[in-house]
């Protein structure tokens, strides 16, 4: 997207020049004008997208260089830079088809939500927006940063919001269920570049929990058209999971309900993080509301015996057959005296997710005690038919390829398939031997190692920024200042005084 800039003072064009390259957004500024017969020159040579003029410059003003420049590049349009004593005049400029103006000094907010309305329908400029939202609700919801470096004018306050979270049960080894996920993943990145629209936004992350989600926002100001969007991407998303749903997989989603700015829909997407567990009793292969969830979490047996159900799972998943004898003993003592077990529409439950879960098929009507003799004769058999034991340092080797790939764009659902257990017991481990998710414990890294190059290298900030896997330099600065408190060039400037001698 070309631009061109016209003012007579060399200081404002070197400022709207920074605002704009600050930006991330794929403008190009392929000329500057001091006055109005040199904007006509490059309107004519590069017919920009948009010109950015000053309404008073010598030789020719800024409203009659439009009005020239209108006939020369039809296209193009218009942002008439006025000082507080020609507002009425910038404000008649209107009827000469001027897009936009806006008061000196130009704030750079102003400038960036100027240059969105005039765009808004750039499919480009949108995916760029987007993707901005996408990092910053990935930062939110792992913790990386704060509400308080958001516009309170902006969509994270004002906006609607909701979320899904997915959860794949198959019996298969935990290599395969990665694969699957991540071309669920694949098809869903597909239908969010595909749904995206002026109005709403939408993104897919990790949680803590490793667990994949969607998030998806829509300004209400925008009337209808926003919450029709994101209902016709989730509309598309469950067609997705269920086309996941068969003889080899089942796709279970908890959702949140609709909620009033971003803060209310992540306290209900991290409390789903933790009742994931619920599944295996409110019913796997659905969709479960967050009030549905919350319902069946409100049972304290129901929720201990999902986690047991869940455990037991995780145990034969990451073959760990001894430690599923404990869980499988706790179950059968809580079906015992709960009375669970006499309910059908519980035993029907916990059929289903054994099926799926670990590829255990149970007689109709079995009882728990005989559900009991069946997951041990299942895991004495698993025993025997054992391969190669979990390595015990898998938390290890996590840290150890972080140190080395952290530039990468690395995550622990990858990691997870290559030492071949699940997603969820490697977050388990990460988190018990740091003290950390794997993302906190990544963002960490990269930040301690973009502080060295920023100490003792002449790169600048984009290139740092690039050097520890940020391509996004808004996103790595948000991270960076959130972590030390200093912005990169904050750090810069304390090498500049106290090391003079500096390597690129």
């Amino acid at each position: 997207m070309k631009l061109v800039i016209a003012d007579d003072e060399s200081l404002v064009r070197v400022s709207l020049t920074m605002m704009i390259k600050e930006m991330e957004a794929a403008w190009q500024i392929v000329g500057e004008a001091t006055n109005g017969e040199e904007l006509l020159e490059r309107v004519a040579e590069h017919k920009p997208d948009i010109a950015i003029v000053d309404i008073r410059m010598p030789k020719m003003d800024g409203l009659e260089a439009i009005r020239q420049g209108r006939a020369l590049s039809p296209l193009t349009r218009w942002i008439l830079l006025s000082g507080f004593s020609d507002f009425e005049y910038a404000h008649q400029a209107l009827k000469l088809g001027v897009s936009e103006y806006l008061l000196k000094p130009v704030a750079p907010a102003e400038l960036e939500k100027t240059l969105l309305h005039i765009y808004r329908d750039n499919k480009e400029y949108i995916g760029l927006l987007n993707q901005q939202f996408e990092n910053n609700v990935f930062a939110l919801c792992n913790g990386l940063t704060s509400l308080k470096n958001e516009e309170r004018s902006g969509v994270f306050f004002r906006g609607r919001f909701t979320g899904w979270i997915f959860v794949m049960d198959a019996p298969q080894l935990p290599g395969r269920v990665t694969a699957l996920e991540r071309e669920f993943y694949d098809e869903l990145r597909r239908l969010a570049d595909g749904h995206i629209v002026y109005g709403m936004n939408a993104a897919l992350l990790s949680l803590p929990s490793g667990a994949l989600a969607a998030v998806a926002a829509w300004d209400p100001e925008t009337g209808r058209a926003g919450e029709d969007h994101v209902s016709r991407f989730f509309g598309k998303v469950k067609e997705a999971a269920d086309k996941r749903c068969g003889e080899e997989t089942m796709m279970t989603v908890l959702k949140t309900e609709e909620c009033a700015g971003f803060e209310a829909m992540n306290e209900q997407l991290q409390q789903l993080m933790q009742w994931t567990e619920a599944r295996a009793l409110c019913g796997i292969g659905r969709i479960l509301s967050y009030s549905e969830v919350a319902q069946g979490a409100r049972d304290p047996d129901k929720l201990e015996a999902s986690r047991l159900l869940s455990s037991i799972a995780a145990c034969f998943q990451n073959r760990m057959y001894l430690q599923a004898e404990q869980a499988i003993g706790s179950l059968e003592t809580l079906a015992a005296k709960s009375g669970l077990a006499d309910k059908p529409c519980m035993r029907q439950a916990a059929r289903l997710f054994l099926r799926y879960a670990i590829g255990l098929d149970l007689p109709g009507e079995a009882p728990a005690s005989q559900t009991a003799r069946e997951l041990r004769t299942f895991r004495e058999r698993a025993l025997r038919e054992a391969r190669e034991p979990v390595p015990a340092n898998l938390a290890d080797q996590v840290i150890q390829y972080v140190e080395q790939h952290y530039m990468d764009d690395i995550g622990i659902g990858q990691m997870a398939s290559e030492l071949n257990v699940s997603v969820a017991y490697l977050s388990t481990l990460f988190h018990k031997k740091t003290g950390i998710t794997f993302v906190k414990y990544l963002t960490r890294i990269r930040m301690h190692k973009a502080k060295e190059l920023l100490l003792y290298t002449n790169l600048q900030i984009k290139q740092v920024a690039e050097r520890v896997g940020y391509y996004s330099t808004r996103h790595f600065t948000k991270l960076f200042t959130e972590m030390f408190g200093k912005y990169p060039s904050e750090i810069r400037k304390i090498g500049q005084q106290g090391s003079p001698q500096r390597n690129a």
